[in-house]
């Protein structure tokens, strides 16, 4: 690193960048401990002292960078909280799809009833954008909404991933008008081009192909199904989905090879490459890896120009580091620390590992077999920070598909402007076999591995390591993989196994509680949303996962209502459920259903009533209502459970309410620590008399923000403050949990905790 200063800029600037980002303290911990590192050691570590040095000031930038842009934002969102309906006036940049609507990215947003020009751009979604093309002025009425972070432990941080695009607000109009026929010419051309492709690949692959053709070549996944996705990852090739380096090899690279080799001199070769490659890039909607290949093909271009050899590691660190300075975001985001990933990894492995020779079919084959290992290594801090898993296999077929993938994807990259047999045969073949390759994944003993979300801190100390391995280890080639495959397994010793946690999802309008119980069993109490779609797949998914668990032992339904168990049933499919249990009452046309889906999916059903029960090491959860196939309304009918872990009573009463309540409290229930409130805190449930029989301390009320029901109503709320118990809401405090440290439980929560 120290022959390389803006690998090391690039390096602070991330840290800087993403300690500013959890907390500021940290900054000047960080700053007084390199402080120490350059004044104190001795003058032989002049080398390292440099390298720091350089570390140093990119950390600064960085962290200075991501406070005022982080400011500039929260001051804009601050500013328009809470407001209604404004008039926006800004560049139509480009347009798209999603699933359901169509985009509209606008550029040089004004709003002209607050005189405020806004710092980032607006994403616009509507049922039609048809009569509008880039470079157009457009007008439009709406609600400008901001972007709010992950509420939940292990969801996806939207306003980041945002926030990394700069883009600064979503915007659903009521109104839209266009001023005038202004365009941008070359954009709106690349923009028919990008529909022309389009339609040549729909006349060509059939409804499997299509699709994965459309993501690698027009950066579109719209049609990309949820099952072909999942099998991609599995597999641990969904990269190729993406469009990254391979792409702009093909697209400017590719050109400027051969006009070099038709004599064509260097700068004009060069221009030509670039202009196609970042026209490309613009096309494909420049997302931040095309960002990054285009910058490092451009340093390729520039190093030729120059006569200066191009170094892979100092390329990137360059990228890198200008793409943080554009936006300080991307310290966090997925998609730009992936691509970064990758390219450190190869470029430590080209500088690390001794060079194989490499003369006949054989040799370059085990060379590609040890690289892809090497990569999986390097890169499995970063997908267990965002996947919270890895695929044991992946390298396997890395190593196997990759060659058809480059072949495929320049037989369909050809055939998307040239639609002729001569390439969408050869194109559709080949991937037929990738997608073939990529279902074995499903039959293997062992998929995936689910360890958790390591600290941050241990990600630190894993890639340090990398650092001191290459310093000190050169020639010794066995100790680096010894050393590498020895910081892997430090890095798993830290994530989350099993900790136990009493955890109140933030799941908006619905129900899901999740136990951590004998730091080994997950069980499930609800689960689903009615103000919320996919709160499976986006939430309860990515908790359990975070925590470390590969499945869900059990999954218990208090009653029939879609906001308790829509997650549920998202769920059955994926094999995560082992077991379902359903209240035993009389059954609708929903209990059937589930039922159905839970045959279908060989996932086994049990039936609760009172007495029924479930107990491990230090704990132990009953059901005490109702009575076997009662005739109860179905909210009365809810399964209410009584959840002692160790010294802690926990009472859990799914939409209690009414009838229900009042047989409750005829049982004479017994004193509580904790109550989860009964139907979100409806004004017909959690009356007096079950509140002086149980005297809680703490009162959960599971709602959404907003919500269309006012929940909790004011009733319940005095009805709770008069018994003295502190109420925590999920829509004001995001998720809750009780973990135990120290031998004592504690409330913890995602966002502020607000008590009433």
């Amino acid at each position: 690193m120290n022959n390389r200063p803006f690998l090391a800029v690039f390096a602070g600037c991330w840290l800087g960048e993403i300690t500013a980002c959890n907390d500021v303290r940290m900054v000047f911990a960080a700053l007084l401990f390199s402080g120490i590192f350059v004044l104190f050691f001795k003058k032989q570590m002049y080398e390292w002292r440099r390298a720091v040095l350089f570390s140093f000031a990119g950390f600064m930038l960085g962290a200075l960078m991501f406070l005022y842009q982080n400011e500039r934002f929260t001051r804009q969102e601050k500013a328009l909280k809470g407001s209604e309906q404004v008039r926006a006036a800004g560049t139509a940049e480009w347009k798209g799809k999603t699933k359901k609507k169509e985009f509209l990215l606008l550029s040089h947003v004004y709003l002209p009833d607050r005189d405020l020009y806004l710092d980032g751009d607006v994403m616009v979604y509507d049922d039609d954008f048809d009569h509008i093309l880039p470079g157009n002025k457009v007008v439009l009425t709406g609600k400008l909404l901001a972007h709010e972070g992950p509420s939940n432990l292990g969801e996806n941080d939207m306003r980041i991933y945002y926030l990394s695009r700069n883009i600064g607000f979503t915007m659903f109009p009521d109104k839209k008008e266009t001023l005038g026929q202004e365009k941008n010419f070359w954009k709106s051309r690349l923009f028919s081009i990008r529909n022309r492709m389009s339609e040549h690949l729909s006349s060509q692959y059939g409804e499997e192909i299509r699709p994965i053709f459309e993501a690698m070549i027009l950066g579109d996944k719209t049609d990309i199904s949820e099952d072909l996705k999942d099998t991609f990852t599995q597999s641990g090739i969904v990269h190729i989905l993406a469009i990254s380096g391979l792409h702009i090899s093909l697209a400017g690279a590719g050109i400027y090879r051969r006009l070099r080799g038709a004599g064509v001199s260097l700068c004009l070769s060069g221009a030509a490459g670039l202009m196609f490659a970042f026209s490309y890039c613009v096309m494909t909607g420049m997302s931040g890896s095309s960002k990054r290949a285009l910058l490092m093909f451009f340093f390729f271009v520039l190093s030729q120009i120059c006569g200066r050899s191009y170094d892979l590691l100092s390329s990137g660190g360059t990228a890198g580091f200008l793409l943080l300075l554009e936006s300080p975001f991307r310290c966090m985001d997925a998609g730009f620390l992936m691509s970064m990933g990758a390219v450190v990894s190869a470029g430590i492995y080209r500088e690390v590992l001794p060079a194989r020779k490499q003369k006949t079919f054989k040799d370059r084959q085990i060379n590609r077999f040890v690289f892809c290992i090497v990569v999986q290594i390097i890169m499995m801090p970063i997908l267990l920070y965002f996947q919270y898993e890895c695929y044991p296999f992946s390298f396997i077929f890395n190593f196997l598909m990759l060659p058809l993938v480059t072949a495929g994807f320049t037989a369909g990259f050809l055939s998307a402007f040239l639609p002729v047999f001569l390439f969408s045969v050869p194109a559709s073949v080949l991937f037929s076999l990738i997608v073939a390759g990529t279902k074995l994944s499903r039959r293997l003993l062992v998929q995936n591995l689910v360890l958790g979300k390591p600290s941050f801190l241990w990600i630190i100390l894993f890639y340090t390591g990398l650092c001191l391995m290459y310093k000190t280890l050169k020639k010794r080639s066995y100790l680096k993989y010894a050393c590498l495959l020895a910081c892997g397994c430090f890095l798993a010793l830290d994530v989350q196994k099993g900790q136990d946690k009493i955890s109140f999802l933030d799941v908006g309008q619905g129900d899901c509680i999740a136990l951590s119980l004998n730091r080994q069993d997950m069980i499930l109490v609800d689960g689903g949303s009615s103000s919320k779609q996919d709160v499976g797949r986006y939430i309860i998914a990515p908790y359990v996962k975070s925590q470390g668990y590969q499945a869900i032992r059990a999954a218990v339904i208090t009653h029939l209502d879609s906001d308790h168990y829509s997650g549920i049933k998202e769920l059955l499919p994926s094999g995560m459920i082992k077991r379902l249990y359903l209240p035993r009452v009389k059954k609708d046309n929903a209990y059937m259903e589930i039922e159905k889906e839970a045959e279908q999916y060989h996932v086994p059903v049990g039936y609760l009533s009172m007495g029924s029960k479930f107990s491990g090491t230090d704990w132990s959860m009953e059901c005490l209502h109702p009575k076997p196939d009662t005739g109860l309304e179905k909210n009365s009918a809810s399964l209410v459970f009584r959840l002692k872990v160790q010294d802690l009573s926990v009472l859990l009463t799914g939409d209690l309410e009414n009838e229900g309540e009042e047989m409750l409290v005829r049982s004479g229930i017994q004193h509580a620590d904790i109550l989860k409130v009964g139907h979100h805190g409806s004004k017909n449930g959690t009356g007096e008399e079950l509140l002086r029989q149980l005297r809680p301390k703490i009162a959960i009320v599971s709602a959404g923000k907003k919500n269309r029901y006012g929940h909790p109503h004011r009733e319940t709320v005095r009805r709770l403050n008069d018994s003295g118990c502190s109420i925590y809401e999920t829509s004001r405090s995001g998720m809750l949990w009780f973990s135990m440290e120290r031998k004592r439980w504690y409330l913890n929560s995602k966002l502020d905790i607000i008590k009433k």
